[in-house]
């Protein structure tokens, strides 16, 4: 099962270039607004592994200071015009950021690493983890 990423984004037109570029290695779930994303993350119909949203106005960086609030275990992707965004996204909670123009091959990578995590994460989450016993030979 791919790992399910949400993506807010309020242009069809972006939304279908991310989508084009995040389908081969993502569930890309779509988001038109900050609140419909909070509305999908909360209700939890659909298996959401990360965020991916811009962080490029005030808006955006609220929404991920609420997102990473509420939802701690799902993980958030920035996309930033500029570095001072992208740290002004981490520091409301975005685990990762990227720059605008977007290098997807990073992109990617950095949704790989953050969906496996969080994953991992919820899984081991009310497991129990076997003890290592030593081998009697």
């Amino acid at each position: 099962m791919k790992p399910g990423v949400l993506v807010v984004e309020p242009h069809l037109d972006s939304f279908a270039v991310l989508h084009r570029r995040l389908i081969d290695r993502f569930d890309p779930v779509w988001a038109v607004t900050f609140e419909e994303a909070l509305r999908c993350l909360r209700t939890g119909n659909v298996t959401i592994d990360a965020v991916l949203v811009r962080a490029d106005s005030l808006a955006g960086l609220e929404f991920i200071a609420q997102a990473t609030k509420r939802h701690p275990h799902t993980p958030v992707v920035a996309i930033a015009p500029w570095e001072v965004q992208g740290d002004r996204a981490c520091a409301r909670g975005a685990k990762e950021w990227v720059s605008s123009p977007i290098n997807f091959p990073h992109l990617l990578a950095l949704l790989d690493v953050v969906s496996v995590a969080a994953r991992s994460e919820r899984d081991s989450r009310g497991s129990s983890h076997a003890r290592l016993v030593t081998a009697s030979v």
